[in-house]
């Protein structure tokens, strides 16, 4: 027996605050019936919906298959944070240029812009329990790597490589005390692959561990068959993710990736 589908939450939020974490990084803060997302948890994924045109008024379109209308701009970001008290939800933007829709809304958004947001509740933990933790990223993980070492436990040990476009771009972390960063720039993401050379040269502890890894698509592909061939691994404890395509826009690689899907 099937069980039940999990519920979809939706709301639409103003901008609150926005501002530069770097010149590649905007944090938009925004406002709102908050309380809709009682079941969210910081770190999850949400869709948004990029409005078209930031000067109406934004209504939810509808997100029925047969429905007719104009197909919806919906992209996938990170919680980065929910405060329920003071009613407003964090998103961390990757600011790469006007041709991403999402990216374009981040840049040109002001106080008072509206944004649609989903999310379903999840009970999939944000990381497994280990004696040793690696997290790998690109730009576009920064955020839930961010979540992730906000919330391990402070004694926790292990490595953090993040990918960024330069060193402007490296951000203060909240982290375990025993929690190595190393920050790699790479200004042409997708057509060089920094990440694979980065973890292949790791020297892995022999205790259990938590090894996630969220980039590029053929980035993500190569550290999978790499961590295959590693030794005193539980290929349990990894969690391998593409997060983009590079030449793809999310909507026309969504089915490609889902048919070549790199499994945890």
């Amino acid at each position: 027996m099937f069980g039940k589908k999990p519920q979809i939450m939706k709301a639409i939020l103003s901008v609150k605050e926005k501002k530069y974490l770097s010149p590649h990084f905007i944090r938009i803060i925004l406002e709102g019936d908050i309380n809709v997302f009682s079941d969210a948890k910081i770190g999850d994924n949400n869709k948004i919906i990029v409005p078209t045109n930031n000067k109406e008024t934004f209504i939810l379109p509808s997100l029925e298959k047969n429905n007719n209308s104009e197909k919806s701009i919906i992209r996938t970001y990170t919680t980065r944070n929910i405060d329920f008290e003071n009613k407003t939800l964090t998103i961390d933007f990757v600011a790469h240029g006007e041709d991403s829709p999402a990216s374009k809304w981040a840049i040109n958004a002001e106080k008072g812009h509206q944004l649609g947001v989903l999310m379903k509740a999840k009970s999939k933990p944000l990381y497994l329990d280990a004696n040793w933790y690696l997290l790998v990223g690109d730009h576009t993980a920064l955020p839930v790597i961010s979540v992730m070492l906000e919330k391990l436990p402070k004694e926790t040990k292990g490595k953090a490589i993040i990918e960024v476009h330069g060193p402007e771009d490296v951000l203060e972390l909240k982290k375990p005390m025993g929690f190595e960063l190393e920050w790699i720039f790479n200004n042409k993401p997708g057509r060089e692959h920094k990440l694979i050379d980065a973890f292949s040269s790791t020297s892995f502890p022999d205790c259990s561990k938590f090894i996630f890894v969220a980039c590029e698509y053929q980035s993500a592909k190569q550290i999978r068959e790499y961590s295959r061939k590693m030794e005193n691994t539980y290929l349990s404890s990894f969690q391998i993710l593409s997060y983009w395509k590079h030449g793809q826009s999310e909507d026309s690689s969504a089915e490609e990736r889902r048919k070549e899907r790199i499994k945890d």
